[in-house]
């Protein structure tokens, strides 16, 4: 009978014990914190920190209120050749845990470093391919004036023991302010015993002019061989606006 009693304390005691664990259970919170996350378009390099990640991500618990802060990446899966999903984490007080993804665009290390590599290569290839083109261009621009030069060499003949000049028009327009310069209106020039390179240090420009000021100016052009000889004038006018 006594043992019956002792039994029977004991069962009570564990049923006592069982509602007390029962209640303290309940009464805890085993709700885990919310994560939401805003759409974005996110990119990440591998290598790169994780604040980029963060962007738009926030965190509330029903007990402990903004946990945005303590929000974490937990992991990066790769899912594909530019794509990966973020998983992120946070944990309130009670030891309750949040989770939740989101897509990125994903960039490793390794194709980033190709990827500029390769960029670096097309560019310096654009490079020489233009300055070969700007090479090709000289080269033409200088065979035709050449071309041009011996052309009008050829039409050009001295006036006897005179050398002669001649000038691409019989006028010119520029801008105020800006700068003439005479030899650039200068066609060809030919003497019966001095060559160009003598005759172009021997150019001379009558009349006065102003690039600054607007006005239309007339000049003569002629040109002095080394025996004193001087070539017929040839009239040309500046206009300046």
């Amino acid at each position: 009978m006594k043992q019956r009693v002792i039994w029977m304390m004991m069962a009570a005691a564990c049923v006592i014990l069982g509602a007390v664990s029962v209640f303290i259970y309940i009464s805890k919170d085993h709700t885990p914190p919310e994560i939401s996350i805003e759409k974005r378009d996110i990119t990440y390099t591998e290598g790169d920190s994780y604040e980029g990640l963060m962007e738009g991500v926030t965190a509330t618990d029903n007990i402990d209120g903004d946990l945005t802060d303590q929000v974490f990446v937990d992991r990066i899966i790769v899912t594909g050749k530019d794509t990966a999903v973020v998983y992120y984490g946070v944990t309130d007080k009670e030891q309750n845990v949040a989770t939740k993804g989101r897509k990125i665009t994903y960039h490793s290390g390794e194709s980033s470093a190709d990827d500029t590599a390769q960029e670096a290569e097309e560019e310096e290839q654009q490079a020489e391919e233009e300055a070969k083109k700007a090479e090709e261009e000289a080269a033409q621009q200088e065979a035709a004036a050449q071309e041009q030069a011996e052309e009008q060499q050829t039409e050009l003949t001295p006036d006897g023991a005179n050398p002669a000049i001649a000038l691409t028009s019989d006028s010119a327009t520029i801008t105020a302010g800006t700068t003439f310069d005479p030899m650039s209106v200068v066609q060809g020039m030919v003497d019966d015993k001095d060559n160009v390179d003598v005759l172009s240090r021997q150019v001379m420009v009558d009349g006065a002019y102003d690039t600054s000021v607007p006005g239309s100016y007339a000049l003569s052009f002629s040109v002095k061989d080394s025996d004193g000889n001087v070539s017929a004038p040839v009239a040309f006018t500046l206009v300046v606006q």
